[in-house]
């Protein structure tokens, strides 16, 4: 950018220098201001070899002018003319911030008369005062011997003041006074321009960013002093600061997660890179956590997202206090944070941080006079000499997160290949499942629940079970919970459901009394907005009463949102479907809320029944849970019986239902008429 864009800033201005000539021209040779004997055509930015017929002499190679551009120095020249007096030719170059030579300052008067070696100085003052921009000159001793007006307006001072004296240094604000002084000593021993920026001061006070040139002034071969042109570069400052901020807010938005100002993923994979190089080259272990709040939707649901944000930052602070300069801790997403902790050497030094992280979440945080409680799972992962990169890592941790999350006896788990095995099994599985629900290839069997008091089959539970692929059975509990994480359990739940009311309605069309058919619902399942909708679309579909339909729950299906649980089930029992509560006491369940919903039936968890009679423990709670049931008005079903004295034990208790291989294994659905002619005699 050029100090002076042509005529835009001098249109067609003139100054009075007499019989000589002074004229500012650009770097394409055309006038930009000027004085002296011109024609008034001569404003139309003629090249310069045309304005004056001495310069029209010169040739190229020789041209003071393109000289000046070219070295950057001012030039002088003599031309003696036939007929004519000796004529003094002086270029002196101006520059842009860049430090190149965009305009110079052409001065042409007699040579050889008295005076006028002032005369074509006062014919150069008044050049500069045409001039937008600050210039001055110097003596040795830095005190200011001319100023022209823009400059004067521009620091506040009088020609008056610059008569008195008005010393370089006075113009810049103290603490720049020093490199001000280098900026001198440099220029008066240099050829060319020296330029440098400092924080410039007005009379008043006001300061502004200023850029300055400064050159040595010469007479022959002693230097008398400088000539410096000073640029206020506030408003470039002003932007470059605000491109600066921009770019960084650009860059902070880009690395860093807006509500807990940790580092985001992008962020996080990047140091975990570095860091994975740094523990390559130390050749000393590096730790990768994952680290996921346990419910935290509850608190979202329950207490809204401002708490629920509140949370998030006042765990994120607590953590920040647990890690090293060095470790880099992110906010993954949602309720999901991740640590890389470095120079793990010792090995229980993984456990002992697992620890200390769980133990951050120990104590309940206060939120709009709330009290939160809450609890976390960690997946670990350690790396050591293998190939590894960031990404491999960070998934293995998230392996080792969620097989945290099925363990009942730790908070935490570490990666090992076995799991990683599982996963792969998994990702088969589920791939598997998909395509034998597309084919058909799920199918059900039945297990009947004897009445212990009369010994007759009062109800049947429908159990999913499915060849794989290769003709082996896959175990329930293992499809199932693929079916549960993958979020395939809707679709085989609803064939379940389906197929379990249309072959309950077979068996009273093939004249057999009615049972009641149970069906297990997953959490998924029973938490979709559709789902009443879904089973009495079932219900329809198939022809069944909705009195001959039993649904089973756990704990954790009702537990999670047990008001939207209670509204679920009302509707249902309002139609005539009743309700068991399955796996009863492995769960956490609230008898204030156990009071409360619209339940059938207790079934007691194969778990407690294995060591009876035999295990005291076992036989107290059984007859806990009895006991409990009763007060509640609720029948009680025992699972898993196996053996007659289980079957006697209970019967003392005065448990209303068995269910067990001990009465039957599951069978499949032709079966079930033979056992219910067999049961009712």
């Amino acid at each position: 950018m050029s100090i002076i864009s042509g005529s835009d800033c001098f249109s067609k201005a003139t100054f009075d220098c007499g019989e000589g000539i002074c004229v500012l021209i650009d770097a394409d040779g055309r006038l930009v201001a000027g004085s002296g004997p011109m024609s008034q055509e001569s404003w139309e930015h003629p090249p310069c070899k045309s304005l004056f017929r001495l310069h029209d002499r010169c040739s190229d190679e020789h041209c003071l002018i393109r000289r000046a551009f070219a070295s950057g120095v001012p030039v002088e020249n003599t031309i003696i003319r036939p007929e004519e007096d000796p004529m003094t030719l002086r270029v002196l170059p101006f520059y842009d911030r860049q430090g190149r030579t965009t305009l110079v300052l052409l001065q042409i008067g007699p040579a050889a008369r008295q005076g006028h070696g002032d005369y074509i100085e006062r014919c150069a003052e008044k050049a500069f005062d045409s001039l937008p921009q600050t210039v001055f000159e110097t003596d040795l001793q830095g005190r200011i011997t001319y100023a022209n007006r823009h400059s004067l307006e521009k620091f506040e001072y009088t020609e008056t003041d610059l008569a008195t004296g008005i010393q370089i240094r006075d113009v810049v604000c103290e603490s720049e006074r020093d490199r001000l002084q280098q900026l001198f000593s440099l220029a008066l021993k240099s050829d060319k321009a020296i330029s440098a920026e400092f924080r410039a001061k007005a009379r008043s006070g006001t300061t502004f960013y200023a850029l300055v040139y400064a050159i040595a002034l010469k007479e022959g071969d002693r230097v008398t002093g400088l000539r410096g042109m000073l640029m206020d570069i506030s408003r470039q400052k002003a932007t470059e600061k605000a491109l600066r901020d921009s770019e960084q807010r650009y860059q902070h938005a880009a690395y860093y997660d807006p509500l807990t100002q940790l580092p985001n993923r992008v962020l996080f994979m990047k140091r975990l890179e570095q860091s994975l190089e740094r523990a390559a080259a130390r050749r000393l272990p590096l730790a990768v956590l994952i680290l996921d709040l346990d419910r935290f939707k509850r608190i979202n649901a329950s207490l809204g997202n401002e708490c629920g944000d509140q949370v998030l930052i006042l765990i994120s602070r607590r953590l920040e206090l647990l890690v090293r300069r060095h470790d880099t801790l992110a906010r993954l997403n949602g309720d999901e944070f991740a640590l890389v902790y470095a120079d793990t050497a010792e090995a229980n030094t993984v456990d002992l941080l697992a620890r200390r992280l769980y133990d951050a979440f120990a104590e309940p945080l206060l939120i709009a006079r709330h009290t939160v409680y809450l609890t976390a799972c960690i997946g670990i992962t350690v790396w050591q000499k293998d190939a590894a990169n960031g990404e491999t890592l960070l998934r293995q941790a998230a392996i080792a997160l969620n097989e945290a999350k099925t363990r009942q006896d730790k908070y935490y788990a570490v990666f090992d290949q076995e799991m990683q095995t599982r996963r792969e099994t998994t990702f088969l599985l589920e791939k598997q499942i998909r395509e034998a629900l597309q084919q058909n290839c799920f199918y059900l069997h039945y297990q009947p629940q004897i009445d212990l008091t009369s010994g007759i089959v009062i109800g049947i539970e429908a159990l999913a079970r499915w060849n794989g692929p290769e003709g082996r059975q896959i175990p329930p509990d293992v499809f199932i919970r693929v079916a549960e994480e993958t979020g395939q359990i809707h679709a085989l739940g609803a064939f379940v459901l389906q197929e379990a009311c249309a072959q309950n309605l077979r068996w009273q069309q093939q004249g057999l009394p009615p049972i009641r058919v149970s069906v297990n619902i997953s959490a998924g399942q029973f938490s979709q907005r559709d789902f009443v909708d879904n089973v009495l679309q079932t219900l329809d579909d198939t022809g069944l009463d909705p009195q001959w339909l039993e649904l089973e729950i756990t704990e954790s299906v009702v537990m999670d949102n047990i008001q939207a649980a209670i509204t679920t089930m009302l509707k249902l029992k309002d139609m005539g479907i009743c309700f068991s509560l399955d796996d009863f006491g492995t769960g956490h369940s609230s008898l204030n809320y156990l009071r409360q919903l619209p339940l059938a039936k207790l079934k007691i968890d194969r778990s407690f029944i294995q060591d009876i009679p035999g295990n005291r423990d076992n036989e107290k709670l059984v007859f806990s849970i009895l006991t409990l049931a009763r007060s509640f008005n609720l029948q009680t079903v025992a699972e898993g019986i196996e053996t007659r004295d289980q079957m006697e034990f209970l019967q003392q208790l005065e448990c209303d239902i068995i269910q067990g291989y001990l009465v039957s294994k599951p069978v499949p659905a032709e079966a079930i008429p033979a056992l219910l002619r067999e049961s009712n005699g």
